[in-house]
């Protein structure tokens, strides 16, 4: 087998696991469960993941958790304790200190501030300059 072959079929079973890890992100995550996915052992599943994503497992769940919870404190009034224990912090320091080192801003300042708020309308104000816009043919 050639060694695209090869790392193909690796992708196919990554796939597979990646899919797994994003329906079940608010779950306990366990390396034997998806080394299971990936018919491969645990250690060596976690060697390719490692050499294919170029992060370990954990790493993937962190920023994936971290990605999730941006989007709770954008679109929720949930408190970022509430949040914070949803996506697997032990303690709103722990998660303020995830959050802030992922985004750059602790989680109550990304709420107010964060960068989403570039692309929110302006309560019906226009916001953003359109520009006249003139089609030629040549």
């Amino acid at each position: 087998m050639s060694e695209n072959a090869i790392w193909a079929a690796y992708e196919n079973r990554l796939l597979r696991v990646s899919a797994y890890i994003h329906d079940h992100l608010e779950e306990d995550l366990d390396l034997d469960r998806l080394s299971e996915i990936a018919c491969l052992s645990a250690h060596h599943w976690h060697r390719v993941y490692r050499a294919v994503h170029n992060e370990t497992l954990a790493g993937t769940v962190r920023r994936l958790r971290l990605h999730r919870a941006a989007g709770d404190l954008v679109r929720s009034d949930h408190s970022v304790r509430d949040i914070a224990a949803r996506w697997g912090y032990p303690n709103l320091q722990s998660f303020t200190r995830s959050f802030a080192a992922a985004y750059g801003m602790p989680p109550a300042q990304y709420r107010r501030q964060g960068s989403h708020r570039a692309y929110e309308p302006d309560n019906g104000k226009e916001s953003h300059r359109m520009f006249d816009v003139t089609i030629r043919n040549s």
